[in-house]
């Protein structure tokens, strides 16, 4: 059984690798504090890793513990773990470790880039998660429909002459001629998306639609409220594209990962089990 962390702000794991515990209540540089939970392990094999971390097999890095069970040093564990601090060496903290033989066997089966294992299984989550997924294109991108028009009929401030908040994501509306729908079902030859066009800290990451762009959408249905949101990050896009005490739900695409363009086709099409047909055909 995988022994996972009982902090309740747990990262998410971004490192998954096969290690030997080498040394316990130790670590490989002096700025980790060090306890009884801290260990130094030797990367066997890794699994999953971000490209700044895809260095790792090989070498010894610093490991805080997952949970309170025991761990013998010369254990070989598949671990579950998120970057924590960088210098001379790398320490990591374990959302789980795992002493099962049949878990790391099925890991080491995945085989290939750990950099591209990592990207494969985001995108396996995002499509998992997405109440549709289409192929297609572009073909507009404005504010809201209706956008100030509707805020002035419930006297509220245009869009435009809003004071700009420190976080606001400055929504954006897309307009996707679909090709193909691969999850999920949507009326009509076209998909409306709303999306941040903001390059602020928040949103940055958030896929930045223009007019042409091809590809795959993952597109998530977000429930807003008029005049009242339940999240403050879309009191702007209620304000803006939602009719006065009415919920509605919208498209919205916020993880990097909600759009692949069309040379990742066959990731995606793999992610969805092989359905849909071939795209991305030039027009």
């Amino acid at each position: 059984m995988a022994e996972k962390a009982s902090d309740p702000a747990e990262p998410e794991a971004t490192l998954v690798f096969v290690g030997t515990v080498k040394k316990l209540g130790a670590a490989t540089m002096r700025s980790v504090p060090v306890s009884d939970r801290t260990a130094v392990v030797r990367v066997e094999q890794l699994i999953e890793a971000p490209r700044n971390l895809a260095h790792l097999a090989g070498t010894d890095i610093t490991v805080l513990l997952a949970g309170r069970a025991k761990v013998e040093v010369g254990k070989q564990l598949l671990f579950h773990a998120a970057a924590w601090i960088f210098g001379d060496s790398v320490a990591v903290r374990a959302v789980s470790q795992e002493a099962s033989s049949t878990a790391r066997k099925a890991a080491l089966a995945r085989g290939g880039d750990p950099a591209q294992q990592r990207v494969n299984r985001e995108v396996q989550q995002r499509l998992d998660a997405a109440d549709l997924v289409v192929s297609g294109k572009v073909v507009t991108v404005s504010l809201p429909q209706g956008g100030e028009s509707a805020a002035a009929a419930r006297g509220l401030a245009p869009v435009s002459a809003k004071p700009v908040r420190e976080h606001d994501p400055h929504w954006r509306e897309a307009v996707i001629a679909v090709d193909d729908a691969h999850k999920g079902n949507h009326p009509g030859q076209q998909v409306k998306v709303l999306f941040p066009a903001s390059t602020d800290v928040r949103w940055f990451r958030a896929p930045k639609f223009a007019v042409g762009q091809q590809g795959f959408f993952a597109l998530h249905k977000t429930a807003i409220q008029a005049p009242g949101t339940p999240a403050a990050a879309t009191r702007e896009l209620a304000a803006a594209a939602v009719a006065p005490d009415r919920e509605s739900e919208v498209y919205t695409a916020l993880h990097p990962m909600d759009f692949q363009p069309y040379d990742q086709q066959e990731r995606v099409l793999n992610a969805l089990g092989g359905t849909g047909r071939a795209a991305g055909k030039e027009e």
